[in-house]
């Protein structure tokens, strides 16, 4: 088991809202340093449960579409919760976290601690122009989640 959290910003930096993930371990690299592996990634399952395989703690990030008000916060801490089935119906992958969580549930390859923080995300429209076209009530939410995962995995923020 790998002693170094995991921290994984899950979306597409071209489409709207799903970018907040990828543009949060952004932040995150600024903030924090050796304590932590942070990455960026697609939300393809299996590749998600490889990525985590023989880590202990997991941070994963998403962007969801659940009809809750935008810019609304989940915490789910996956060892003791499922993700909602909403978040099945209306992710904007196809396929991808909430299958990815359930299967490693059932094969027994969740991490010991795995937290999912989720967003509630507006707009998904694919914009190849631009990289950051986040609706602003989930733009002014970036730094506040990144400040939140940090104290999560025990870091504060660095000069």
């Amino acid at each position: 088991m790998s002693a170094k959290p995991l921290i994984i910003g899950i979306g597409n930096r071209y489409r709207g809202d799903d970018g907040l993930g990828c543009l949060i371990v952004d932040e995150l690299k600024k903030r924090i340093f050796n304590s932590a592996e942070i990455i960026e990634h697609n939300g393809d399952p299996a590749s998600l449960i490889d990525l985590w395989d023989g880590r202990s703690q997991v941070i994963l990030i998403d962007a969801v579409s659940s009809g809750a008000d935008l810019g609304t916060i989940y915490y789910f801490d996956l060892r003791q919760q499922t993700l909602p089935d909403t978040f099945r119906n209306y992710s904007t992958h196809a396929f991808g976290v909430v299958e990815a969580v359930e299967l490693a549930r059932v094969l027994g390859k969740l991490p010991k601690h795995i937290i999912f923080f989720g967003i509630e995300g507006g707009s998904f429209k694919l914009d190849t122009q631009r990289s950051s076209g986040l609706e602003p009530a989930v733009r002014a939410l970036q730094d506040s989640i990144s400040k939140i995962i940090s104290h999560e995995i025990g870091e504060s923020k660095r000069a």
